[in-house]
């Protein structure tokens, strides 16, 4: 993973239909990143696992408070 694509302080990588993404593990926001071969991954930095933005485990998608 090279670099984070959202700031720390942005801890709601909204998807744009009422979910966020959270650690399957421990429920924390996860930090978005560029991997190597030029994919994109989440990865939460407690845990320190993470996965695929394209291969969501169960669990990874939260919906946001304000979702109807």
């Amino acid at each position: 993973m090279k670099r984070p694509l959202r700031l720390k302080e942005d801890l709601q990588p909204a998807s744009g239909r009422g979910y966020m993404h959270v650690c399957p593990w421990c429920g924390q926001p996860l930090l978005l990143y560029d991997t190597r071969d030029g994919d994109q991954a989440y990865w939460c930095e407690p845990c320190g696992k993470g996965h695929r933005a394209g291969e969501l485990p169960l669990g990874a998608l939260r919906p946001l408070p304000h979702a109807g």
